[in-house]
């Protein structure tokens, strides 16, 4: 058997592996607070002692609550000492401005894939560019058919960069043009 045909028949499998994972906007014991629309999006980072979110733009910084989706502090420096694409951190502003950010986006850099509630998030580019984020709960995954159970998909478009905040609460996903949080209920 060439190659070739032991990748199309992997393929086909794993896209009728993962077309069985449901949609959901909000997964168990979550809920999405806003989609923020953010031309020029280039990075993003989770304070570690606030549950806030920088983001970075090509035309500066915002800082944004994640409890509630509002945005708190507006720079328009486009970029700074502030900012270290080879460290991948970022001086913070507002509220956290004496906090160096690690943040992920365009140079790559990464955020938490996993929680302390043991949830994870997980890739899958079927139909690349588009990307297919996916929730899974406890000891779960998409990718392995008897483990799928509460699974769902939550986000499907071109992601720049994905993740949990450091405190597991929060979850961000963002794209060259938005992005959307959602936070654990409690």
């Amino acid at each position: 058997m060439d190659l070739t045909k032991i990748q199309d028949e992997n393929r086909r499998r794993l896209a009728v592996l993962l077309n069985n994972v449901p949609h959901n906007e909000n997964p168990p014991d979550w809920k999405k607070v806003t989609t923020l629309a953010v031309g020029g999006l280039t990075d993003i980072g989770f304070s570690k002692i606030t549950n806030q979110l920088l983001i970075i733009s090509h035309s500066g910084r915002s800082l944004v609550n994640c409890s509630n989706g509002e945005k708190i502090a507006r720079d328009y420096d486009e970029y700074g000492d502030w900012y270290d694409a080879i460290n991948l951190t970022s001086q913070g502003i507002g509220s956290v401005a004496s906090e160096i950010i690690m943040i992920a986006g365009l140079n790559g850099g990464g955020l938490p894939t996993c929680n302390q509630y043991r949830e994870c998030l997980e890739l899958t580019s079927l139909q690349w560019p588009i990307n297919d984020i996916y929730f899974c709960p406890n000891g779960k995954s998409v990718l392995i058919e008897h483990l799928q159970t509460n699974c769902c998909r939550i986000f499907s478009d071109h992601v720049l960069c994905y993740g949990f905040s450091w405190d597991g609460r929060f979850i961000a996903i963002a794209t060259s043009s938005d992005v959307t949080i959602w936070r654990r209920l409690e």
